[in-house]
């Protein structure tokens, strides 16, 4: 069997990647509370000075403990055990993270499911892991327990951290691929206008692109109950602003779902050029793994578009 060069460079990625156009697929970003990625070098450097000034006064605590009061040594190494401990859990999290985004969540659950049991872990770190665990359901077509894990760990995520934040966005695209649209919207128009950080402004995109697709291709009544055909679906989106996100899809490395949505829009309108081109550039980047599971109604469209557009599949002329 040929080597497939897409993954051989999965293989040989770091975990972390420096910006969210070049990270692909089991790669991860730093995202502080505003949305936007942080250099993972920054990063490092604030988590070894973490590292170094607990270490430091763990360590003068033990030396004053022994020397003055042994009992407190106990203690001490109690709390240094729980910080080590919660810094691997953490890894464990984020190893998770990069093996379902590979689609493989079988070993995303085995890393995340025993962390949300650690009774000694924070709260915080147990409700992330319920995150990861609840995309291996998502992922496995566990759609509805899915959804209850979202919500229970949302629960115990204070309202500052990014991660809450995106778990709306989580719980807006299973909603949709459940097929419960008006839930989806009335949650998605809840979280207000398109956010300005770049990874939530993104999260928000493909919930609202998933959403138009569902809505538009939920089954219509018959035309004989209208004495004029129904209207159709109109998208709330000019074309600038679809230009600039289908921009933003081709300077990612895994801009496939983004593209495709753009494709699907162009499609919509009536943009065939443009649909083509949008769809063509999709398949020469990396996306879900299952999109028949994470959005089934653009799933199907790719089918219907692949069919009445036979061609679709051949390069553009221009590519040689």
């Amino acid at each position: 069997m040929a080597d497939d060069p897409k993954r051989e460079l999965a293989l040989t990625r770091p975990m972390i990647a420096t910006d969210l156009d070049k990270a692909g697929k089991g790669q991860l970003v730093y995202v502080g509370r505003d949305g936007e990625v942080k250099h993972p070098a920054a990063v490092r450097s604030r988590q070894i000075a973490a590292y170094v000034t607990f270490g430091g006064v763990t360590a003068a605590g033990i030396a004053l403990a022994a020397t003055s009061f042994p009992v407190l040594v106990p203690f001490y190494l109690a709390i240094s055990g729980r910080f080590f401990s919660t810094v691997r859990a953490v890894k464990r999290v984020n190893e998770a993270s990069v093996a379902l985004s590979k689609g493989d969540a079988v070993t995303g659950r085995a890393l995340a499911e025993p962390v949300t049991k650690a009774w000694w872990a924070p709260g915080r770190v147990r409700a992330l892991a319920e995150l990861r665990v609840a995309i291996a359901d998502a992922l496995e077509g566990q759609g509805e327990r899915a959804l209850e894990r979202v919500r229970h760990a949302r629960s115990k995520l204070s309202p500052r951290l990014i991660q809450h934040l995106f778990s709306y966005y989580t719980e807006v695209n299973l909603l949709i691929a459940l097929g419960r649209t008006k839930e989806a919207r009335a949650l998605l128009e809840s979280r207000g206008p398109v956010p300005t950080g770049e990874v939530l402004k993104l999260s928000h995109w493909i919930a609202q692109m998933h959403l138009w697709v569902a809505e538009a291709r939920m089954p219509q009544q018959p035309e004989s109950l209208f004495r004029d055909p129904p209207p159709k679906y109109k998208l709330e989106i000019d074309d600038l602003e679809l230009h600039e996100r289908m921009r933003k899809g081709l300077s990612m490395t895994a801009g496939a779902d983004l593209l495709l949505l753009c494709a699907w829009c162009y499609d919509h309108r009536g943009e065939l050029d443009d649909a083509k081109f949008s769809y063509r550039q999709a398949k020469d980047r990396e996306g879900s793994h299952r999109l028949d599971v994470s959005m089934p109604r653009l799933a199907e469209w790719v089918v219907d578009f692949r069919k009445d557009h036979p061609d679709v599949d051949q390069p553009d002329v221009d590519e040689g």
